[in-house]
């Protein structure tokens, strides 16, 4: 009641002013009342704005941040608890490259504190002739839980399932073999149906299981460095028999600003990158039966470009594509496009679930870019290393491996 009283003693506006004010004063007011942090960052990487809720999750006064530079100020972590590097800094990315969407590998960390919070971190250009970005932070650590608690679950379903699955298949298969059953036309026809369902049952079990290994920390990448040109080309040419059978056509091309030309022939240097190399013959594979799966005629094509900071493995294809509205979703668990070219096409859901699960897992990231008609280009990246870290980790690796095997000869 008393509240009511004081509110009925303020001066009411004219409608001219308080539209005004409205105008004025509404974005500020919805900044300072979500729960989510954002802050605006200028063209040249000083932040222009930030609200309360980032404040708090960043650890800092609001005036710590008044036209400062973002990365001086914002402590963000990959999950190996490193700073994130500058290539890989989505902020940095999105303002270089124009590269925007949504990064949720990440930690902050307070400067108060010392506290790490795993966050979700959006960014979008404004509309203006020299675009800022706004960055929402959010806060994801519950959501993470739970996903950890249903990937627990999901896991032990899973293994428990695999073997009657395995035995169903196994006895399907007897009953096929004309050595050890006898059955007519259309028995074989329901057979062979439910041969091919239980098969691709026990595949998505598989790959249920593959996917919350890796979530569950049950398996951990083996990071060495490599060539990366030559690594990625051996692992996608392994892919040759399976998409000449489709009649596609094939191309590994590599290209990258080390590209330079004597007497007029181009030379690629070498370019080198720190991954597992069972996730990457996994990524390559998955992404390249993929582009074979939803390319009904064409070419496949395989690249590996790189700058200063990333290396970009690319595999694109001419096939149906994918709708601009269903390119943010692609990366999630179980999710199918959903139309009349791709109803008919067999699949679990899980296969890019687990690339992009990977990708992420090696400190890169993975986007795609589509065309309904025209194909699909998945874009992977990694950060490069030199030369000479190439070589000093490949000698510290090789050292430890040549040390294994005199501890087992002796």
């Amino acid at each position: 009641m008393s509240f009511w009283k004081k509110a009925n003693k303020v001066e009411t506006p004219a409608p001219e002013q308080a539209a005004t004010m409205s105008r004025q004063n509404l974005n500020e007011l919805v900044l300072q009342s979500i729960h989510e942090g954002v802050i605006i960052v200028s063209p040249n990487g000083n932040i222009r704005l930030v609200n309360p809720a980032f404040c708090e999750l960043a650890g800092r006064s609001q005036s710590e941040f008044d036209d400062v530079y973002f990365d001086s100020v914002i402590n963000l972590l990959d999950k190996t608890g490193n700073r994130v590097s500058e290539g890989r800094n989505p902020i940095n990315v999105a303002l270089k490259n124009k590269e925007y969407g949504e990064v949720r590998d990440l930690d902050i960390v307070a400067a108060d504190s010392n506290k790490n919070t795993p966050v979700s971190i959006i960014i979008t250009p404004t509309h203006e002739e020299k675009p800022s970005l706004v960055v929402t932070f959010r806060d994801i650590a519950q959501e993470l839980k739970e996903e950890h608690e249903r990937s627990d679950f999901i896991s032990t379903a899973s293994h428990e399932m695999r073997t009657p699955v395995a035995s169903i298949e196994g006895y399907l298969g007897l009953a096929m073999n004309p050595s050890t059953a006898t059955v007519d036309e259309r028995g074989m026809e329901y057979l062979t149906k439910a041969h091919e369902a239980s098969k691709h049952l026990g595949r998505l079990f598989q790959d249920l299981l593959d996917t919350t290994k890796l979530d569950d920390g049950q398996i951990t990448p083996r990071m060495e460095p490599v060539d990366i040109v030559a690594t990625v080309k051996s692992i996608a040419d392994g892919q040759i028999p399976n998409i000449t059978a489709k009649g596609l056509g094939y191309q590994f091309g590599s290209g990258s600003v080390d590209q330079q030309l004597s007497g007029g022939k181009r030379i690629d240097q070498l370019i080198y990158a720190s991954v597992d190399k069972d996730f990457l013959s996994e990524i390559i594979n998955n992404l390249i039966e993929n582009a074979v799966k939803y390319t009904p005629a064409g070419w496949v094509t395989v690249n590996v470009r790189a700058d200063n900071y990333n290396v970009q493995i690319i595999v694109e294809d001419t096939g149906i594509g994918v709708p601009r509205e269903e390119l943010t979703h692609i990366f999630q668990k179980f999710y199918r496009v959903d139309n009349r070219d791709t109803r008919e096409i067999g699949g679990t859901g899980l296969g890019l679930y687990l690339v992009k699960q990977r990708v992420e897992a090696m400190n890169g990231r993975i986007w795609a870019e589509s065309e309904v008609g025209k194909g699909t280009r998945f874009i992977v990246l990694f950060p490069r290393i030199s030369e000479d870290a190439y070589r000093q980790q490949r000698f510290f690796i090789d050292n430890q491996q040549a040390q294994g095997r005199e501890n087992i000869d002796f």
